[in-house]
C-alpha cells in the first residue's frame, strides 16, 4: 500500500477548488470543475439532480407552528458551527434515519436547535467546503425541519425553522456494504452499477450508519486520487487524516490491490468508473453505509 494520507477533505483547498455544486459534473481531473445547477441538466447528458424543487412556507402557515426562539448575536458567535472541521456536543445523534432523497438548501448561515423551540446548538453556514449547503430532511414537524449535519459526532442532527426554505427531491442514493466490500448506487429503483471498493482497516474502520455527499473537490497534488469527494462523516479512531479533521471520503486509487479489501484509514476508495458515476450525483445524496 502506498504511504499517502487519506484526504483531509481541506487540504489546499483554497488554492485547488472551483466551485462544485450539486450535479458534481466533472470536466477533467485536473483543476476544472464544471458547475451543474439544481434543475439543470448542465448540458451533461445527466438527469436534473434534484427532481423537484420546493418552498414549504405555504405549508407551514397552514399548520400549527412552534415559535423560533430569538438568539441574540452574542450567543450566535459562540456556537460551533457544523461543518467537517466542526463539532456539536450538544446535537442529538440519529445514525439510522433517512431522508428518502429530501434534501434542504441553506441560503445563509442558519441556527440549528436540538429541538423545535428548544436551546439553539450550532450555526450551519450557508456554504461547505467552499459550495452551497444541501443537507438531507429527516423529518418534518409543524414550521420545523430535522436535518442531518456534516459536524462530528457521527448521526448530528439538528432542527432549523422551515422559513420557506428551498427544499428538493433526489432520486440518487448510495449504499455501502463493508462486510462485502461493494459500493451499489441507484437512481430510483434502476441500479446504475454495483463495484468493489476498499473500506477502513480493523484499527481505523470506516464507520457506519446514515450520511450523505458533502461537497466534491479537486486536489491535484493527491496523486492516488486528484477528486475527492466528502462524506457528513468522519473516522472514530482517528482525529485527522494527514492534519484534516477526519472527514471520511469517497476517492480512487491508482492499484487495485490499494482499492481491495481493507487497506484504508476509514476512506472508501473507488475504481475510476465508479467514481465517474459519483460525480452525478448531487449534493445531500443519502449514503447508507452498512456491515
Amino acid at each position: 500500500m502506498a504511504s499517502q494520507p487519506e484526504p483531509s477533505g481541506r487540504s489546499r483547498l483554497a488554492t485547488t477548488l472551483i466551485g462544485v455544486v450539486a450535479g458534481f459534473t466533472l470536466v477533467a481531473l485536473v483543476v476544472v470543475v464544471a458547475v451543474t445547477a439544481l434543475g439543470d441538466s448542465g448540458g451533461s447528458g445527466h438527469a436534473a439532480p434534484h427532481t423537484s424543487t420546493s418552498s414549504r412556507a405555504s405549508r407551514a402557515a397552514s399548520a400549527s407552528t412552534i415559535p423560533v426562539p430569538a438568539v441574540p448575536p452574542a450567543e450566535l458567535a459562540r456556537l460551533p458551527r457544523s461543518t467537517t472541521e466542526g463539532s456539536v456536543p450538544g446535537a442529538p445523534v440519529d445514525l439510522h434515519g433517512r431522508s428518502h432523497g429530501v434534501v434542504v438548501n441553506l441560503a445563509s448561515a442558519t441556527t440549528g436547535f436540538a429541538e423545535p423551540g428548544a436551546k439553539p446548538v450550532t450555526v450551519v453556514p450557508a456554504s461547505q467546503l467552499g459550495n452551497p449547503t444541501w443537507l438531507p430532511v429527516l423529518e418534518h414537524r409543524a414550521n420545523w425541519l430535522r436535518v442531518r449535519l456534516p459536524a462530528k459526532p457521527n448521526g448530528a442532527t439538528a432542527w432549523i425553522a422551515d422559513t420557506g426554505q428551498r427544499t428538493a427531491t433526489t432520486a440518487w442514493a448510495v449504499r455501502i456494504d463493508l462486510s462485502k466490500g461493494s459500493m451499489t448506487i441507484t437512481q430510483g429503483a434502476r441500479t446504475v452499477g454495483t463495484w468493489p471498493v476498499g473500506r477502513g482497516r480493523d484499527a481505523t474502520p470506516t464507520p457506519q450508519g446514515e450520511t450523505f455527499l458533502l461537497s466534491g473537490f479537486v486536489d491535484p497534488a493527491q496523486d492516488f486520487s486528484p477528486v475527492i469527494y466528502a462524506l457528513g462523516a468522519h473516522s472514530g479512531t482517528l482525529d485527522s487524516y494527514g492534519g484534516g479533521p477526519g472527514t471520511v471520503a469517497v476517492h480512487g486509487w491508482p492499484t487495485v490491490a490499494g482499492r481491495t479489501g481493507k487497506v484504508s484509514h476509514g476512506c472508501v476508495r473507488v475504481p475510476d468508473a465508479a467514481l465517474h458515476t459519483f460525480g452525478t450525483l448531487p449534493a445531500g445524496t443519502p449514503v447508507s453505509i452498512t456491515a
